[in-house]
């Protein structure tokens, strides 16, 4: 499988259209929607790699490419936002405990249980909020998946059919392999832009064929661990036969 992802992009027909298209909107992306694209066309190789093709897309029908990409961003966005809250909200307790703690202000024994407090729940809030975006990270890729072959936003967030997803040994070996990609694109990217302006142009580019390669590996491990659809019972007739 890893070696499948690294040539997945190179061996499509229109490969280095591809690959330049995608790099450049990944330079544009501090503008949102060129990033919103670049997930949009993550979506399209999940979903075409889920059904058993393994040519690359194209970035066309740009219209349907951007829906794609909102929804993927909706659920990159809902994962990573509970991390962040957990963050916010204790960051906004500590503050106050600072202005209501007695004897914070005279430097007695209160403000030291203050201070011990607050050290404390930044603790604690800092260890929930890193096994949140842990866990968060682990969970998106099949919530992406999910998202890819429905179309449904909900089916990203539908917590019994992920987790029977996620739990299995096949979820975790490619989740594992896809994060190995994105982690060797990143030493690349380090590499790279040791040389100013050009290596950083040019880590942009192995950036996003880093992703797609990533992309391909999700795809390929959701056709082997995405829920089993149950068919639904056929209603009864109205008509029942006369005795």
């Amino acid at each position: 499988m890893l070696d499948a992802s690294l040539t997945y992009l190179r061996d499509g027909d229109d490969a280095v259209i591809t690959a330049v298209i995608g790099g450049l909107l990944l330079l544009a992306s501090p503008l949102v929607i060129p990033s919103v694209l670049v997930l949009g066309y993550l979506t399209r190789v999940v979903r075409r790699t889920a059904d058993g093709d393994d040519a690359p897309p194209a970035f066309e029908e740009w219209g349907e490419l951007f829906v794609d990409g909102l929804k993927a961003f909706a659920v990159v966005f809902v994962y990573s936002l509970l991390p962040l809250a957990v963050v916010a909200t204790a960051a906004v307790v500590s503050l106050g405990a600072f202005v209501v703690v007695p004897g914070s202000s005279d430097g007695g024994a209160g403000a030291f249980l203050g201070a011990f407090a607050v050290g404390i729940l930044v603790l604690v809030a800092g260890t929930v909020a890193l096994a949140l975006s842990l866990v968060g990270l682990y969970v998106t890729p099949a919530a992406l998946a999910a998202v890819a072959e429905s179309g449904r936003v909900g089916d990203g967030f539908a917590v019994g059919a992920l987790w029977g997803v996620v739990t299995k040994r096949a979820y975790a070996t490619g989740w594992l392999t896809a994060a190995v990609v994105v982690l060797a694109g990143a030493l690349a990217i380090g590499v790279l832009s040791v040389v100013p302006i050009l290596g950083t142009i040019a880590g942009v580019f192995v950036q996003f064929y880093a992703l797609v390669a990533a992309a391909a590996i999700v795809g390929w491990t959701w056709t082997d661990v995405r829920p089993v659809a149950t068919e639904p019972s056929e209603p009864e007739s109205a008509e029942r036969p006369a005795v």
